[in-house]
């Protein structure tokens, strides 16, 4: 059948929705086998919180330069396949390879060397996956579908999250991490059918060896790297953007904290199973998923930056209560609730951000600057998590866990006094939108 004659990513709606919706809940289930899945075996194993600390360091480390994935997928590709495609296949080709890295590689819980390297190449995938797919929906959505497909995906990726952590979890604990690993490498390859046979646009190729061409309006579409470098320099000169990028740089700190402590806590200490710990975690995720959208239909009633602080208010006061009432800590029922509270709040506290950061970029760079600030929320977890050894006692007992919860609700109020200096409107308002916008622009700062 002719190329022209299929159906592609571009011409049917359909298609387009299940392809991007697939791809981000690939994205989900590593990061929930990592961060939950393989946080609790390595807590049961007796792990220490520096030891999840440096789990979660290691997962979140190619996702702090996942800007650098930006200009070099704008600038390179082999076009006669698709646009986005070929950077998409080669993503999650690396993702299939490291998670088979553990599954057939030696036992993780006993070489946490070779567990902690394998989750690393499986991240590098995972960030140039995310970057690929963003930049495919740019390419792809109409502006009439792009809320609701973004809504759509978000939800795809805490599918996945929550698949990864609970039901992998589930088979790591009744079986082995490895078998775990095994399934997580055949949903991701199940996934990849998705852009390995639907192509982008009608007269691509399908496969490197079949018939097809680049569309001449790919090609034109293709940016100088120097040019895409030279404008995100000016989008980040203004006081709003200097900001912002201050409180991404601080607003996940407390998050790598307590989640490098968090197992530990519930299963060394207050004696929950690791199965059960992955299934709470994991599902809690659809929480997570209903604080967005309460977070999203909010942010454009109220605005997004006055629902970051409402919202950054409530996990502060989530985390700080929960110190304070640790004498309830053995009550099951009063952990969940407060895990069910502070994961709403934290869930509509991200997608405020995700609205306001997306406002403050310059459109001529909208998706390599929104990219950055996404960067700079992961590198603020990496950042909390190496600071583990500092606020978390060596050894710690059940009296002593309060003080970690106050500390990480004192790193969670710090950056929300930024939020005044941010003015979402200032970048557009001043760069303007356009190639000739920025012209004169230029001409004025001259």
């Amino acid at each position: 059948m002719a190329g022209a004659d299929r159906a592609t990513i571009e011409s049917n709606s359909v298609l387009r929705a299940v392809t991007l919706c697939g791809l981000y809940f690939a994205q989900g289930l590593p990061y929930g086998f990592a961060s939950i899945a393989v946080s609790a075996a390595l807590a049961k194993h007796g792990a220490a919180p520096e030891d999840i600390a440096t789990l979660i360091a290691t997962i979140l480390l190619p996702w702090t330069f996942k800007w650098a994935w930006g200009p070099l997928i704008d600038r390179f590709s082999l076009s006669a396949m698709g646009r986005r495609r070929p950077w998409i296949l080669a993503a999650q080709s690396l993702m299939v390879l490291g998670v088979l890295a553990i599954a057939i590689g030696p036992d993780p819980m006993e070489h946490k060397t070779w567990l902690m390297m394998s989750l690393l190449f499986v991240n590098i995938g995972c960030s140039l996956q995310d970057v690929s797919v963003d930049a495919l929906a740019v390419d792809q959505l109409s502006e009439s579908e792009r809320g609701r497909i973004n809504g759509f995906m978000w939800g795809s990726n805490y599918v996945g999250l929550a698949a990864g952590g609970a039901a992998l979890g589930a088979i790591a604990a009744k079986a082995d991490v490895r078998i775990a690993a095994m399934v997580l490498a055949c949903c991701i390859a199940a996934v990849m059918l998705l852009p390995l046979l639907v192509c982008e646009r009608a007269g691509e190729r399908r496969f490197p060896w079949s018939v097809g061409q680049a569309t001449p309006h790919v090609l034109a579409q293709r940016t100088s790297v120097l040019l895409v470098l030279t404008r995100l320099v000016r989008a980040f000169a203004l006081r709003s953007t200097i900001a912002a990028a201050l409180f991404a740089l601080l607003l996940n700190l407390q998050v790598g904290v307590l989640q490098s402590c968090s197992s530990v806590l519930m299963i060394q200490d207050l004696g929950w199973s690791q199965g059960a710990y992955s299934l709470w975690m994991g599902n809690i995720a659809f929480v997570g998923l209903a604080g967005s959208i309460v977070g999203g239909f909010a942010a454009d009633r109220l605005g997004a930056r006055l629902v970051a602080a409402i919202a950054g208010i409530g996990v502060t006061i989530c985390l700080a209560s929960f110190a304070l009432l640790n004498a309830h800590w053995t009550n099951d029922t009063f952990v969940i609730g407060y895990m069910c509270v502070e994961t709403f709040c934290a869930g509509m506290l991200s997608v405020a951000c995700f609205s306001m950061f997306m406002t403050l970029s310059w459109p001529l760079v909208a998706a390599t600057q929104f990219t950055a600030y996404m960067a700079m929320l992961n590198l603020s977890r990496l950042l909390g998590a190496a600071l583990v050894p500092s606020i978390v006692p060596e050894d710690p007992t059940l009296a002593l866990w309060p003080q970690v919860w106050l500390w990480a609700a004192a790193l969670q109020a710090v950056p929300l006094g930024l939020l005044v200096l941010i003015d979402p409107r200032q970048t557009r308002r001043v760069l303007g939108g356009t190639d000739d916008d920025e012209e004169a622009t230029g001409h004025q700062l001259a």
